[in-house]
C-alpha cells in the first residue's frame, strides 16, 4: 500500500513543507487551502439537528474542506425555515378561511412544501455528482440516490390521483429537470433549476424547466 505523502510545497518558493502547514516557515507566505473530502454522512447531521447539525458540521469541516463546510451550515439553516414556513401557511390558513378552505389550502402549503424539500434534495445531489438525479417518473426518482438527501420522497397529503406530484422524464438530459404539484386551490407548483413557481397550465411532457 502506498503511503499517504504528508507534505507539500510552498506556492511561493516551492520548498517542500508539512501538508497542513498554513504559512510557510521559508518564505513566510501563506498558503491556499486544499479541500480535502468531507464524508456526505455530515449531510445527516444539519438534516436531523437543523441549525445545530449544521453548526457542528461547519465547525468540523471548515479548516478541511470550507466550500462544503459552509453549504452544510446553510442547510441546517434552510431547513428549519421551510418547516416553520409550511407551518405557519398551515396555521394562516386555518384562521382566514373557512375550515373546508383551510384544509384545501393546508394540503396546498404541504404540497409546496414537499416540492421545494424534493428541489432541495436535487439541488443538493447536483453539487455533488455535477448532475440533477434522472429518472422516467416521480416514482422511477426514489432509486436514484436522493435519500440521502431526502429520506423519503414525499406522497401528496390526499394520497388521490387528481392530486399528486409529478416528475418530468430527464433521462435524457441530466442537465434539467422538472417536478411539480397540481394545486387545489388552481394551477402548479413547480421546482426546476430556474427555482420554484406556481404557473396556470400543466407543464408539457418535454419541458425540463417546467415552462419557465
Amino acid at each position: 500500500m502506498v503511503e499517504e505523502k504528508n507534505t507539500k510545497f510552498c506556492s511561493n518558493c516551492g520548498v517542500e513543507i508539512d501538508k497542513k502547514a498554513k504559512i510557510c516557515p521559508k518564505c513566510g507566505v501563506e498558503q491556499p487551502i486544499i479541500p480535502e473530502k468531507v464524508s456526505n454522512w455530515w449531510y445527516f447531521a444539519p438534516l436531523f439537528l437543523g441549525i445545530v447539525g449544521g453548526l457542528i458540521a461547519w465547525i468540523v469541516n471548515k479548516d478541511t474542506n470550507p466550500k462544503k463546510a459552509r453549504k452544510l451550515l446553510v442547510i441546517g439553516i434552510v431547513i428549519p425555515i421551510l418547516y416553520i414556513l409550511a407551518y405557519f401557511l398551515i396555521i394562516g390558513s386555518i384562521f382566514t378561511v373557512s375550515m373546508s378552505g383551510a384544509r384545501e389550502k393546508a394540503r396546498d402549503a404541504q404540497r409546496q412544501s414537499d416540492i421545494r424539500q424534493i428541489s432541495l434534495a436535487m439541488e443538493m445531489y447536483y453539487d455533488e455528482n455535477g448532475a440533477y438525479a434522472t429518472a422516467k417518473n416521480m416514482d422511477g426518482l426514489k432509486n436514484q440516490g436522493l435519500e440521502l438527501y431526502l429520506v423519503t420522497i414525499p406522497k401528496d397529503p390526499l394520497n388521490d390521483e387528481d392530486y399528486s406530484y409529478y416528475f418530468i422524464n430527464n433521462t435524457s438530459d441530466s442537465q434539467r429537470y422538472c417536478v411539480y404539484a397540481e394545486l387545489e386551490g388552481g394551477g402548479f407548483f413547480t421546482a426546476s433549476r430556474e427555482g420554484t413557481f406556481t404557473i396556470t397550465n400543466k407543464p408539457s411532457a418535454n419541458n425540463l424547466d417546467c415552462g419557465r
